[in-house]
């Protein structure tokens, strides 16, 4: 069979400069291309459709991060028409299947793209899936654009429907899918989990080559993407992994969470390295240092060849002073973990995170002897909070800020996400109306819930001076509190009080 009449092509909505490799996408590249796809990807990172803020940008006007100094060398904004673009791809490809990466925050723009695909190739067989369609698929399958839903993790079942289309057999009874057939809908059971030891590595050369950049410190590097886990064994609330888990249990299909065996994020590190000579590595884990001895002590030895510098994410329960020095002898140079709020009775009670305000100390304390520098995530605009409880975040950040000035605090809105159990509790109190809620960014200074207007916009200013509160003398804070207006005195006062740190 002719290639050219085997391809996939995969349509990744996402944000104005959102870079980074896309895990998933990848994954089912490398899944396809085993099948003897050839895969085509058309992403939207670099086309400023909505005069959208940059990510990035944000992040340093909040006083997050650094500026990015190099921006111009690796990154080129898309001047062309996105939907022109979209339409000499399927012109050109003309794909018989069409697959789209759907997430909740970049929903409408998802559709915009998939009715675009179906109007241009209407007998193209348009597949959603990712999180989004997993978690509402009752919901995605109502849009006349989408022939088929993949619900749950898709690197068996999107080629197993590809195989069947092109050899023009029933496809209707795929583990995994929801498909269409005219006025019916086939809701088949969940496919059974895939040991992700058993997959092809993750095909990144799918990608435009700016989307590899990444900012670390104020500086664009080259970044490779090396997954050592899916899912998380914690249930936080604001999260959807406690759904996905307990969906996985119900549906018997196996463990949720689960994580590479060591010797196969040492061959996937070394395949990567020598495929895209990457000038930095993530590590994609909730929890990375939730790692056994025995597959840590491998991951230092063979590091010590490698030493390209890398960062993660992981949980203040999991650092050791003794782990975090041999991390960072062979290369560590960041973590992120999340704090997500500051008072240790709201974290444990509503958030579903019981890490005691102590441990988060001592971690930082650890991190701070062993010269290693930390961001840390932090959320308000939460359920039954005011201004008193944000206080308290802010609080905690600044005495781990008087720790050591080597560390970040990123403060985001909070967004109640479908299928998690903060969602729930916002609709039955009434905080929300609308079905579909989060869309934007997770760096927008608005809330979608339906709080007093006088409160969004004290949250609005708390965004926007969080960093300053955190960062400057308590002496300052009733000027701070002016900042916090959206006025010309209160942006300027801003701006002055940002030139001191």
């Amino acid at each position: 069979m002719d290639q050219d009449k085997k391809t996939v092509l995969i349509i990744y909505p996402a944000s104005f400069k959102l870079s980074g490799l896309h895990i998933g996408i990848a994954s089912l590249s490398g899944a396809l291309k085993k099948r003897g796809y050839f895969v085509k990807i058309f992403d939207t990172v670099f086309y400023d459709l909505f005069g959208q803020q940059e990510w990035d940008k944000l992040r340093s006007d909040r006083l997050m991060s650094k500026k990015i100094v190099n921006e111009k060398e690796h990154w080129k904004v898309k001047t062309t028409d996105m939907k022109e673009d979209l339409i000499r791809i399927l012109d050109e490809f003309k794909p018989k299947i069409i697959g789209l990466s759907m997430t909740e925050p970049v929903y409408d723009l998802s559709l915009t793209l998939s009715r675009l695909a179906k109007e241009r190739c209407p007998d193209a067989m348009i597949v959603a899936g990712g999180v989004f369609p997993t978690l509402s698929p009752d919901l995605v399958i109502k849009e006349n654009s989408i022939d088929v839903l993949c619900v749950g993790e898709g690197e068996l079942a999107l080629p197993e429907l590809c195989d069947r289309v092109y050899e023009k057999k029933d496809f209707f009874d795929i583990p995994g899918l929801w498909v269409k057939d005219g006025g019916k809908i086939y809701k088949n059971n969940p496919a059974k989990l895939q040991d992700i030891n058993d997959l092809p590595h993750p095909d990144f050369s799918v990608f435009d080559e700016q989307i590899f950049y990444k900012a670390m410190q104020g500086k664009l590097y080259k970044m490779a993407n090396i997954e050592t886990s899916r899912g998380c064994p914690y249930n936080c609330s604001y999260c959807s992994s406690p759904y996905l888990k307990e969906f996985s249990f119900k549906n018997e299909i196996g463990s949720y969470y689960r994580n590479l065996k060591m010797e196969k994020i040492i061959e996937q590190m070394h395949y990567q390295i020598e495929k895209h000579s990457p000038e930095f590595i993530y590590f994609s884990s909730e929890t990375f240092l939730a790692m056994p001895k025995r597959d840590f002590d491998m991951f230092i030895e063979e590091y010590k060849k490698i030493r390209i510098p890398f960062w993660f994410q992981t949980r203040f329960e999991t650092i050791t002073e003794e782990r975090i020095k041999a991390l960072k002898d062979v290369g560590m140079f960041w973590l992120t973990m999340g704090i997500e709020h500051g008072n240790e009775e709201f974290r444990k009670n509503v958030l579903k995170r019981a890490c005691p305000d102590r441990v988060i100390i001592e971690g930082a304390g650890i991190l701070t002897k062993c010269g290693v520098g930390a961001s840390f995530n932090n959320m308000i605009g939460f359920p039954f909070e005011n201004r008193e409880l944000i206080f308290e975040t802010i609080k905690l950040n600044k005495k781990l800020f008087e720790i050591s000035p080597n560390f970040e605090s990123n403060v985001f809105m909070f967004l109640p996400y479908k299928g998690t159990e903060l969602y729930d509790l916002c609709r039955r109190n009434g905080l929300l109306s609308a079905e579909i809620c989060s869309h934007g960014h997770s760096l927008s200074d608005e809330s979608i819930l339906n709080f007093p207007e006088e409160y969004k916009q004290e949250l609005k200013g708390l965004m926007k001076t969080f960093n300053l509160y955190v960062k400057l003398p308590e002496k300052y804070w009733p000027e701070i509190k002016i900042a916090e207006r959206s006025d010309e005195e209160g942006n300027a006062t801003f701006n002055r009080l940002s030139q001191l740190l």
